[in-house]
């Protein structure tokens, strides 16, 4: 909310960066750094690809202009469950896949990310 100066009235965790929000990248960059100053999380472009991409790999999930494939909007749709995969399809590319996050995607993985820092601490 205060990156992006959201009156509390208006937030939602639905809202998508950048259909809703106007967001760009260096908002994305100072709300990584928000998270990374109170929780134990560090957030970079390049981790949070990897929490959206799964498992699935570097060559199934795009092609070599950087278009997500088929199988990668299939992926993306389950930890982005309000991603219109119909109309992205042959269209999304890695570099705007970040921007179509919603906030309860970014707590998800946020999330994800705490859960797998504990796990690691305590193995």
């Amino acid at each position: 909310m205060d990156t992006l100066d959201i009156p509390a009235a208006l937030y939602r965790t639905d809202l998508v960066f950048s259909a809703d929000l106007g967001l760009e990248s260096l908002d994305l960059l100072d709300i990584f750094f928000r998270i990374e100053c109170s929780a134990p999380v560090v957030l970079t472009v390049e981790k949070c690809g990897r929490y959206l991409q799964g498992d699935v790999p570097d060559a199934e999930f795009c092609d070599a202009r950087g278009i997500i494939s088929g199988r990668g909007l299939n992926r993306l749709s389950t930890v982005m469950p309000q991603l219109d995969t119909a109309r992205w399809a042959g269209r999304l590319t890695l570099d705007r896949m970040l921007s179509e996050l919603s906030i309860a995607n970014l707590v998800s993985m946020v999330e994800n990310l705490l859960a797998e820092g504990q796990a690691a601490a305590h193995a």
